[in-house]
């Protein structure tokens, strides 16, 4: 898979270097640059993540984005009669204002990567370069289908 963009390996661990971008997709969490084999335990005691596809679709993760998502643009969104107040200042609460998120995972998230709102887990940079990742591999499959590449 030559095609592949080789620009992605740079958020890898180097022994990570070789693998094309659907092996990636199924590598441990740790294999991304700077989360430690730490922060991966914690990640795998908080929301049971032990790959990089596992981090990208998290399900508390894709709350907390769509959350964010929302409470930055509800005032685009509705008129100001309407406008969710509830929802911007709910980006800035803490990890474990999401259903089925303890207080104990939310530690756990801290410790790991600092993650303190709602909000720094949806942006959080380890998850994005995850998210991209696996968002790559499936073009990459795509693609791979359709005989274009």
């Amino acid at each position: 898979m030559s095609e592949e963009p080789g620009f992605i390996v740079k958020f890898y661990d180097k022994q990570y270097e070789e693998l094309n971008i659907i092996e990636l997709v199924n590598s441990p969490v740790e294999s991304i640059s700077g989360v430690s084999d730490g922060d991966a335990k914690k990640l795998k005691k908080a929301f049971n993540i032990e790959t990089v596809f596992d981090f990208a679709t998290n399900k508390y993760i894709k709350y907390a984005q769509a959350i964010t998502s929302f409470s930055e643009i509800s005032d685009e969104l509705l008129d100001q009669e309407f406008e969710a107040k509830g929802i911007v200042e709910l980006a800035d609460q803490p990890v474990y204002a999401i259903q089925g998120v303890s207080k104990e995972d939310a530690t756990l998230l801290r410790e790991a990567f600092n993650i303190k709102t709602i909000k720094d887990l949806a942006l959080n940079k380890y998850v994005i370069i995850a998210e991209m990742t696996v968002n790559l591999a499936a073009l990459v499959e795509m693609l791979l289908e359709s005989g274009v590449i």
